[in-house]
């Protein structure tokens, strides 16, 4: 039987039902694997799986990992785009090409499309306005070698950069060589979260702080969004992926991918899909 996504729980006599951590996602679990108790279907509505659309959660206390969505894309290798730069951040910190979150690489002027571009933007400013003429000169400043060891190390997708400076470019992240699953994305990032990706602590500790992306009730969001256009269907698709953390430090990652050969979806999108998700589960 294929699983359904669940919709936002009942309340009861008007009021919300509080949940713990680990009872949110034994919920959200539950809900999702087709296991319909009398409790859980209480007026609570089930959509079918978008198309086109997967998001896989996992939980940081080994609670396991729900899929909501098409199941089969979960483990299919899409390009990260800009999802990329939760990676090359740290990168550019171990590497000492960045040492801070107010680090400037510099402006030549040129006038970019996107309107946040335009100015000597400090990292933090460059991560959240996704630019990536910044992120193409930080990465420009990495040795090849360092850059596929890292990719080696936390079994970063397919880690293929056969693109490198192809073309006199190396944003081999877009649209290009390298390759990555949701799955994967799930699993580089509790490498990096759980302190076992070899990166130190206090770069590991600047990233977050870039990824921030407002709270849910008490939870805290952080991630990252990637956009990049499908040449053959000419549509637009999109990433987010990061994790939502309590106040006790438990964490559920996710990652998000869509693609739909009939109208376009970004990283926000997928951003606003996971918030949509998370909402439905967590009492605000």
């Amino acid at each position: 039987m294929r699983r359904r996504c669940p919709g936002k729980p009942g309340e009861r006599n008007g009021t919300c039902r509080r949940l713990n951590a680990v009872g949110i996602w034994l919920l959200l679990a539950v809900a999702m694997s087709g296991c319909r108790s009398a409790a859980l279907l209480e007026r609570e509505s089930i959509v079918p799986p978008p198309a086109g659309k997967v998001a896989l959660f996992r939980d940081s206390a080994g609670g396991g990992t729900v899929i909501c969505g098409e199941h089969a894309l979960a483990g299919r290798r899409f390009p990260p785009c800009s999802t990329f730069k939760i990676v090359s951040t740290l990168m550019g910190l171990d590497a000492g090409v960045v040492t801070g979150s107010g680090t400037r690489l510099g402006y030549e002027g040129t006038r970019y499309e996107v309107a946040a571009w335009n100015g000597d933007l400090t990292l933090e400013e460059a991560f959240r306005a996704s630019c990536v003429p910044y992120y193409r000169k930080l990465t420009g400043k990495l040795e090849r070698e360092y850059v596929g060891d890292t990719l080696r190390r936390l079994d970063y997708g397919n880690c293929d950069i056969g693109v490198w400076n192809s073309n006199g470019h190396n944003v081999f992240w877009i649209d290009s060589s390298l390759l990555i699953s949701p799955g994967e994305q799930v699993d580089v990032l509790e490498k990096i979260f759980s302190g076992a990706s070899g990166f130190r602590p206090e770069h590991v500790a600047i990233l977050k702080s870039c990824m921030e992306n407002g709270r849910i009730g008490e939870w805290t969001l952080y991630g990252k969004t990637g956009s990049g256009r499908n040449h053959n269907t000419d549509r637009l698709e999109g990433w987010f992926v990061g994790f939502a953390e309590d106040p006790a430090g438990h964490r559920i990652f996710f990652a998000a991918h869509g693609a739909d050969s009939d109208r376009n979806l970004d990283g926000p999108a997928m951003r606003e899909w996971i918030r949509e998700l998370l909402e439905r589960r967590f009492d605000g």
